[in-house]
């Protein structure tokens, strides 16, 4: 292990090839378009949307705990939490102090982020692609703004876009202080990770992994060149830890810092092994473009095929008995539908979503086989740069802890690790995968790569890239229209004086959001949770009315109006329905 990584220092250049004409691959116009359009796609495009629909000022998802601790901050000097949080969050809130004050401007906020996160996402590539390596660096930044749920993370006051711009950031300048020795990158790089660890504390394991290469190579290579001073390397990550320790110390002390206790589940081997699959599964399904354009398994060992087989039986087990995919954002009721009373319509159909799921079981026993391959071929650092490998390794193996421990994770978690599974299909040597022209990479590549354009290749793959667009905006326009539907009917209620906001039951954005205090827990267990104004973790928030998409009423319930709105934001009919609870009498102070 140490000497892989003493000696796989600097894989700036760890392909066979680059992008064809060295001209059309450094000018920006072999580049430029994708890395544009990933941008326009992940960011501007969705910023506009939310601007134009009236969603920048409102709460999305957890921005109603999120977004209230922001302006909390703003107005009193302190950090105070509402107990729906199981991360860091504090660094975030405190950097968006200019602009915590109003929902809106938080969002935008989120937005730059989001360009810098793409942009940084864009030099890691680069780092293990090397400079004949731009167009694909952009085409996988592309690939990572097209995650079925960026866009709408990108325009919301949530911890995953800032945790992912940290990662990605820590990794651009953690190459360039491995690569030039330099202390300032990597004091740059540390401060980034522990910045980031503030806002959510499994970013650690990106400025880890550099200072545990930084310390490998000045262990094995001090007689090849130069490198960093062992005492220094400890220093560094000596200051780091010590640092979020007193930060730890700290957060834990944050009125309403903690979770609520249903984020604990009772853990068996069946749960962790489910979630797992299932989070190959997100990563593989956005990959998946890449995965059938440059996967090669006819050239595989036994070992690779092997590992492919077992690990498409075993996804297509877990998507047939429990669901193909984490949720949160990604499921066929809409993103963050646990957020909202039950009765959401399914979009695209019961059949897209099948055939969505068998896309991400083939693309994720591509990808697995390939990671063998390339164990057998480049050992464990898999021909990319070993920094990139030990985040994605301390990532699983975090994850597999969390699940472990009962927790609760989500499909927009696992976006960072995107990166280095893009890295190691675009980097491909000698794995069946192919980088690189014809020219360049060898006769092997040359069939492999005219076979790219024949029917057999480019019909999964224009399959797979326009299934993975269409989910991500369909579930962007659902969100974004719903929730602004559901926001101006509870308005409307509030408005006509028939009840305080507190007392408006319209899912649990709109509850927190207007709730009196933070979520704690209910004395009485038994209150149920299949509405989330009667949810026990809201004990303070008597209902007068209901607003939602089920047109089943709960018990005393009386039908009030019947709303409207388009499913995917200028077409589709669906409806809400605001129900007065009878047996509630005072709706307003």
């Amino acid at each position: 292990m140490a000497t892989g990584v003493a000696q796989d220092t600097r894989a700036a250049v760890p392909f066979e090839g680059g992008d064809g004409d060295v001209r059309t691959a450094h000018g920006p116009g072999g580049w430029l378009p994708y890395l544009g359009a990933a941008l326009l796609l992940g960011v501007f495009i969705p910023l506009a949307y939310a601007a134009l629909s009236g969603n920048l000022g409102i709460p999305h998802n957890d921005t109603w705990a999120f977004g209230r601790s922001a302006q909390d901050f703003v107005h009193t000097g302190h950090v105070r939490m509402y107990n729906w949080n199981m991360m860091g969050l504090a660094g975030l809130v405190v950097l968006a102090w200019p602009v915590g004050a109003s929902l809106a401007a938080q969002s935008v906020f989120i937005a730059g982020i989001a360009v810098v996160g793409l942009l940084a996402c864009y030099d890691a590539l680069l780092g293990v692609l090397g400079p004949d390596g731009r167009r694909r660096a952009a085409l996988g930044t592309l690939v990572v703004a097209l995650w079925p749920g960026f866009a709408l993370l990108s325009t919301s006051f949530m911890t995953d876009i800032p945790a992912f711009a940290a990662i990605a950031g820590t990794l651009a300048l953690g190459r360039r202080a491995l690569d030039r020795v330099s202390l300032p990158w990597l004091a740059g790089a540390c401060a980034v990770g522990l910045w980031g660890a503030t806002v959510r504390e499994q970013v650690i394991a990106a400025p880890g992994a550099v200072l545990i290469v930084a310390l490998f190579r000045a262990r094995y290579r001090a007689e090849r060149g130069p490198v960093f001073r062992i005492p220094v390397v400890l220093g560094v990550g000596t200051l780091v830890l010590a640092l979020l320790g007193v930060f730890e110390l700290w957060r834990r002390k944050v009125p309403g810092g903690s979770a609520p206790d249903f984020t604990v589940r009772h853990v068996t081997a069946e749960l962790v092994s489910t979630e797992m699959i299932q989070g190959l599964l997100i990563v593989a399904l956005t990959v998946s473009p890449v995965v059938f354009a440059v996967v090669r398994p006819r050239g595989w060992s036994w070992r690779g095929r092997g590992a492919a087989g077992v690990t498409l039986v075993a996804t297509a087990l877990v998507g047939w008995d429990k669901g193909a995919f984490l949720g949160n954002y990604v499921t066929h009721v809409g993103a963050y539908a646990s957020a909202s009373s039950p009765g959401r319509p399914m979009l695209l159909g019961s059949g897209w979503w099948m055939v969505l799921a068998w896309v991400a079981c083939i693309a994720a026993a591509l990808l697995v086989g390939s990671v063998v391959e390339r164990v057998r071929t480049d050992g464990w650092t898999l021909g990319i740069r070993p920094e990139m490998t030990l985040f994605a390794t301390a990532t699983v193996l975090g994850t597999l802890m969390e699940v472990g421990q009962g927790r609760d994770i989500y499909d927009r978690y696992l976006i960072p690790m995107a990166i280095p599974a893009l890295a190691l299909l675009m980097s491909g040597r000698g794995t069946g995968v192919v980088s690189g022209p014809a020219s360049v990479a060898g006769p092997d590549s040359t069939s492999a790569l005219g076979s790219v354009w024949a029917p057999k290749r480019i019909v999964p793959v224009a399959l797979a890239a326009g299934m993975v667009t269409v989910t991500g905006a369909t579930l962007t326009a659902n969100a974004f229209t719903y929730d602004k539907a559901v926001w101006n009917t509870a308005t409307r209620i509030v408005a006509s004086g028939a009840a305080d906001a507190q007392h408006v039951d319209a899912g649990l954005v709109w509850d927190g959001y207007h709730s009196p205090a933070a979520m704690t827990d209910h004395p009485d267990r038994s209150v149920g949770l299949d509405v989330f104004g009667g949810l026990r973790y809201l004990p303070d928030h008597f209902i007068c009315y209901v607003v939602t998409p089920s047109s089943h009423p709960g018990l005393g319930w009386e039908l009030v109006s019947e709303e409207q709105y388009k499913t995917y934001g200028v077409v589709g009919d669906s409806r809400l329905y605001v129900w007065r609870v009878t047996e509630t009498q005072t709706c307003s102070s």
